[in-house]
């Protein structure tokens, strides 16, 4: 089990191996009134350090992101934050009949794609890097991507369905950048919006400082201490400081995620995932073809992406018989991992 709970059960079975019948245990839950019990003793918990953060899934994990955010309450939540909106979200788990990994699969190159009861697209990537020039080509890129995949029929293009693009980063170190950047096309000369079918949203989490001059949603400045919780001590600060519905379900989901261990493995072996970490690999500096370089690339994307070792491995194509020499490094570094 990755949660770590010392002399603590849990209030409902950690055990049950389909994914859709254990997320419908914990909304029958939820459903019958026990919500606040739930969180409460998950709260008592943290608190008295029954309950450790997983240092290989935490918040800010990809895989662990995504799954989250496949939750019609919590994506809807930061949408509306992040675009000021009033979104009504498609559950996708409904949609895709309750298989969390076929939704997930439903977009290949973004972490999350969902669509509004207007059948607008609403995109939700998490980054932790910020490369000006990279990253903000490759929000247009895929941007350009959803509207060139909607179907045109007689040439009616005024029928195009609008396009929302949010990029979430964790450390964009532009001097200028804004804790949220709303960008569409504008006539440079008149200021006019050229039109509103592409919208791009970057925000910014270490510029949200959740001061009052900055006038940002709640949701948002929520949102930003709980991606920031890498250690036990975060996750006490986090659930002592905030206590609303949306930090109550972003702490009771972040639990529920970390326990199935298979579902995780399983999207970090999709497709989808196997894609967007060889992204993040080609920016490694690595030895290609190399043994000692593909063993500093796996520890690398180990360290930062919080990646398991099979998944670093099947990635870089290194050899079974490396593993142990891997391990051994891995330990003598003090770096955490998950096999």
């Amino acid at each position: 089990m990755s949660l770590s709970a010392r002399g603590y059960r849990m209030p409902y079975d950690a055990d049950l191996g389909n994914y859709a019948e254990y997320s419908g245990k914990l909304k029958e839950i939820f459903n019958a009134g026990h919500a606040a019990r739930l969180y409460d003793r998950l709260k008592a918990a943290v608190l008295a350090g029954e309950i450790s953060v997983n240092t290989v899934y935490l918040p800010a994990n990809d895989r662990v992101f995504t799954i989250m955010f496949y939750h019609k309450d919590i994506s809807e939540a930061v949408i509306r934050a992040v675009t000021g909106e009033d979104v009504s979200i498609v559950d996708p788990l409904v949609e895709h009949r309750s298989d969390i990994l076929k939704a997930i699969e439903n977009s290949i190159r973004v972490d999350v794609f969902l669509k509004d009861v207007l059948d607008r697209i609403f995109t939700i990537d998490m980054q932790r890097a910020y490369l000006k020039t990279r990253n903000r080509n490759r929000v247009v890129y895929y941007g350009a991507k959803e509207l060139a995949a909607e179907d045109v029929t007689d040439c009616r293009y005024e029928r195009l369905k609008q396009v929302s693009i949010t990029f979430i980063f964790e450390n964009n170190t532009t001097p200028d950048a804004p804790p949220v950047a709303k960008v569409q096309f504008m006539n440079i000369e008149t200021h006019e919006i050229y039109t509103d079918l592409l919208t791009l949203y970057e925000v910014n989490l270490n510029r949200i400082t959740g001061g009052s001059s900055q006038r940002l949603p709640e949701e948002l400045v929520i949102l930003k201490s709980f991606l920031s919780v890498k250690t036990n001590e975060a996750l006490r600060e986090f659930v002592e400081t905030y206590d609303t519905a949306f930090s109550r379900r972003l702490v009771t989901e972040y639990m529920n995620v970390i326990l199935d261990d298979a579902l995780l493995l399983k999207v970090e072996g999709s497709e989808k995932f196997m894609m967007k970490l060889s992204e993040e690999v080609l920016q490694e500096e690595r030895l290609e073809g190399k043994l000692e370089g593909k063993l500093e690339s796996a520890i690398s994307i180990i360290r930062e992406l919080k990646i398991t070792v099979s998944g670093a491995m099947r990635t870089l194509r290194l050899p079974d018989s490396e593993q142990e020499t891997l391990v051994r490094e891995l330990e003598r570094q003090g770096i955490p991992y998950a096999i």
